[in-house]
């Protein structure tokens, strides 16, 4: 299996992963052969990319840390709790976020080997439930990886689930705007931590750990953030990891205001903000755990060449093993020593 950037997407390749809305309604079934209109419907759904299967891709395994069925259903299980609350509701789903929190964390801590490697599928529409369950996930993942004891991993997973539920309070205007914000927009969501907070604080009884880490999400280390200007130890450890995972799935994501930038670019990006924006030793973590170049996904070579990564190495993830597309030579970026001068150089998505 490997991923297939929409603009690549051709008659006749064969869908190697269903495809759902936030809702969990299957939209393509795996093994679906494309037609023109599968692609055009893809297109309309705003997916980017999609998994295929090949024969120059059959032995490629992708390892996922949290198994889809559970990842699917925490995204319908958002979903449901924004909905309702938009619509003036007080959900009643403690006991159902508990169980899916429980589900999550006994995959993280079960795959800790496992490192974070899938490019998620997701709608455009569903952008806020997908990035909700995302968030939780990978933050639960840097948390595990962190050293958090379960306990504590489950509130940060809560809270990831949680994180932007003050947005429901915010004007779809402000949300969804395609273009830079005014001052006065801009002010308004800066209020959605606190306004998430205490709702949750107001409605619920969920640990302090996790209304917490809701209303510090968007703090900086330094303290230039919001809205409590909290630094370095000041903010909780929850409070800190939440905010690194927020950051990487929205910039990795396609927004109403900017296209999705690839993963090796956003670890750039927190890389040069360790120490400001970023807690440094949360960002050690995310360089050795987080694949910027995803299995499955063609890359091209500093020497020309393009190939697929088929596996990552924890602590080297600039340098995957990669399966060539002409002649199908298995290259070891990181153990070769032939092919130690040779860089990737870009990532085709």
């Amino acid at each position: 299996m490997r991923y297939m950037p929409l603009g690549q997407l051709k008659n006749g390749m064969i869908l190697g992963q269903e495809i759902h809305d936030a809702n969990g309604r299957m939209l393509l079934a795996k093994n679906t052969t494309l037609t023109q209109e599968n692609i055009s419907y893809i297109t309309f759904l705003g997916i980017q990319g999609v998994y295929i299967d090949d024969n120059f891709s059959k032995d490629v395994q992708i390892q996922e840390v949290v198994r889809p069925e559970v990842r699917q259903t925490a995204v319908t299980l958002v979903q449901n709790i924004f909905m309702r609350t938009s619509e003036g509701e007080l959900p009643d789903q403690e006991q159902e976020i508990k169980e899916k929190v429980e589900e999550i964390v006994g995959d993280v801590l079960e795959n800790e080997d496992v490192m974070y490697n899938l490019i998620e599928i997701k709608t455009y529409d569903g952008y806020t439930y997908f990035h909700s369950a995302n968030v939780a996930i990978l933050a639960g993942v840097i948390g595990a990886k962190c050293g958090l004891d379960k306990e504590e991993l489950e509130d940060l997973v809560t809270a990831g689930f949680l994180h932007d539920i003050g947005k429901v309070f915010i004007s779809s205007d402000i949300i969804n705007a395609p273009r830079r914000l005014t001052e006065e927009e801009r002010i308004k969501m800066m209020d959605h931590p606190r306004k998430g907070y205490e709702f949750l604080l107001e409605n619920y009884d969920f640990p302090e750990r996790v209304t917490t880490a809701v209303y510090e999400h968007h703090e900086w280390y330094n303290g230039n953030g919001y809205p409590c200007h909290k630094k370095g130890k000041e903010l909780t450890v929850c409070s800190r990891i939440l905010k690194a995972a927020d950051v990487y799935d929205a910039m990795t994501s396609r927004r109403s205001y900017h296209a999705p930038y690839l993963p090796s670019e956003v670890m750039e990006y927190i890389m040069g903000r360790s120490g400001m924006e970023f807690d440094p030793r949360i960002v050690k973590v995310m360089m050795r755990e987080l694949c910027v170049y995803p299995v499955g996904c063609e890359v091209e070579l500093s020497d020309g060449r393009r190939g697929v990564v088929i596996e990552n190495h924890r602590g080297y993830v600039l340098r995957p093993t990669v399966k060539l597309l002409e002649g199908g030579t298995i290259v070891d970026l990181a153990q070769d020593r032939k092919y130690w001068n040779v860089t990737i150089t870009k990532l085709m998505m």
